[in-house]
């Protein structure tokens, strides 16, 4: 039984193993191409030109190569800085060879040479430059505001804490009192210092001057009542239905 198993595994490896070595095979072949090492050979003397022309020369020989991809890719990424052209050439290299060991290199290459031409493109236009100029600075402040604030978050619960060794005690809350809706004022001239003020409550269609009519029997003393009621009323007329105000005692 246990052995059954282990036979489609190792048929895996023995598959695996097959196909690594004709990677290889495959690139010592194309290696040995005449074009391919004479392009390497110009590459090694720093003769770019020539050494495209040659590796160009192998892929129309041989539209199936790789090889010749991957070392146009190389120069035209480091020597003849054509990132399209770069790029181009590392995707044929994958399309060719998707089994290759050097896919994961290929990949970063491919995002160095990106990035390398996005900054160029971005440089090459002022306005684009100076909107990435002014996100880099606003990153930076951001940045800088979040550390002030985590600064000051380790300050605050740093001198909030208890002592070592204090115990420390629960305090109560002592919930404040309703603020008076209404307070008496002090009398004025016209105001018996013995009487008591009333409390009334605004009722529709009401206004200062009925009100001051109702009480008073005189319409005109509708400012006697809005100066004593001056903390809720801002204007003679900011009466409301259902407030309260105060009707203070007035003399004879």
């Amino acid at each position: 039984m246990m052995q059954k198993s282990f036979l489609p595994l190792l048929a895996a490896v023995v598959v695996l193993a097959g196909c690594e070595k004709d990677n290889q095979s495959i690139e010592a072949r194309e290696e040995r191409d005449p074009s391919v090492s004479a392009g390497q050979t110009y590459m090694d003397e720093g003769d770019y030109e020539k050494a495209i022309t040659e590796f160009k020369k192998a892929l129309d020989n041989e539209p199936r190569m790789a090889r010749p991809h991957l070392e146009l890719a190389t120069i035209y990424q480091n020597y003849q800085l054509n990132p399209i052209h770069a790029i181009y050439h590392y995707d044929r290299y994958l399309e060719l060879r998707p089994d290759s060991e050097k896919t994961a290199f290929i990949n970063e290459q491919k995002q160095k040479v990106f990035n390398k031409f996005a900054e160029s493109l971005i440089n090459s236009v002022p306005q684009v430059k100076q909107v990435m100029q002014e996100r880099n600075q606003l990153i930076q402040q951001n940045t800088e505001l979040k550390r002030q604030l985590a600064t000051a978050l380790n300050t605050q619960k740093a001198t909030s804490a208890p002592a070592p060794g204090t115990k420390q005690t629960a305090t109560q809350t002592i919930p404040k009192t309703a603020k008076p809706v209404a307070q008496a004022t002090a009398p004025s001239p016209a105001t018996s210092a013995s009487g008591k003020h009333q409390i009334y409550h605004v009722v529709a269609g009401d206004t200062l001057s009925k009100i001051a009519n109702k009480f008073y029997q005189d319409s005109g003393k509708w400012d006697v009542i809005f100066e004593a009621n001056r903390d809720t009323m801002r204007t003679a007329g900011d009466l409301k239905v259902g407030q309260t105000i105060v009707i203070p005692a007035i003399g004879n």
